[in-house]
């Protein structure tokens, strides 16, 4: 007499299964609408809740009759037929995880646009300020030209006066007065040249962090955009 296909199905389960077989593996609630977790592994046990769609669970024991005593991600445990479960994450599951990296990461553009944006307008001031420092310069070096010749015509005054004998400290004062004026102001120049060269130093980092801001928002959208279209294939 021929057996029925189910006994050989129910053989095979008895040799590669024991009753008390534990797993570690992560398994989901396949695509039914909703599964209900029972106290015993039979269709005769009292219903303990019910598990839907994308429900993650973890194996604790397989049972031979098509049972799996589970444990669901809130902590309650009990059987299920182990036929409405499977061992990869649903599609719809990857799907949503995808669709929250992606806003995620549309925000972190827009706050590294909106950072790149901000440090535009830091750059521009501080050219601003290059230029307005720029201006200082020339005329502080149109001033010492100036003084400059005042100094030789004093000191020509000095020298012809000195030639005469007449008003020679009052010649000396007016030297001296000038010669203290140039210092000042050669160290005025020296202290924008200073002024000058940090604002440069600061301009050329910030140019920097800008192209590094949209060389790490090229990269991030480059990958967010292969994983998907992997996604996308994998559909």
């Amino acid at each position: 007499m021929k057996l029925p296909k189910w006994h050989y199905t129910l053989a095979l389960l008895l040799v590669l299964l024991s009753p008390a077989l534990v797993f570690a593996e992560k398994r989901y609630i396949s695509d039914t609408l909703i599964v209900s977790l029972r106290d015993e592994a039979s269709l005769r046990g009292n219903i303990i809740s019910y598990l839907r769609s994308g429900d993650s669970l973890e194996i604790i024991e397989e049972h031979e009759d098509g049972f799996i005593l589970v444990q669901t991600a809130t902590g309650d445990k009990g059987w299920i037929q182990k036929k409405y479960t499977i061992d990869e994450k649903p599609k719809d599951l990857i799907i949503a995880d995808l669709e929250k990296t992606v806003t995620t990461l549309k925000a972190q553009i827009k706050k590294a646009a909106s950072k790149t944006e901000t440090l535009k307008a830091t750059s521009q001031n501080i050219t601003d300020q290059l230029r307005d420092k720029d201006q200082e310069i020339a005329s502080l070096l149109k001033t010492i030209s100036e003084l400059t010749e005042a100094v030789k015509r004093a000191e020509g005054k000095y020298t012809d006066l000195k030639q005469k004998s007449q008003g020679v400290e009052e010649i000396f004062a007016e030297r001296d007065a000038l010669l203290a004026r140039l210092k000042t102001v050669d160290q005025e120049v020296a202290m924008l040249r200073v002024e000058n060269a940090e604002l440069i130093q600061t301009e050329r980092l910030l140019w920097f962090l800008a192209g590094f801001g949209v060389f790490l928002v090229g990269w991030i959208m480059g990958k967010v955009s292969r994983k998907s279209r992997r996604s996308g294939l994998s559909l």
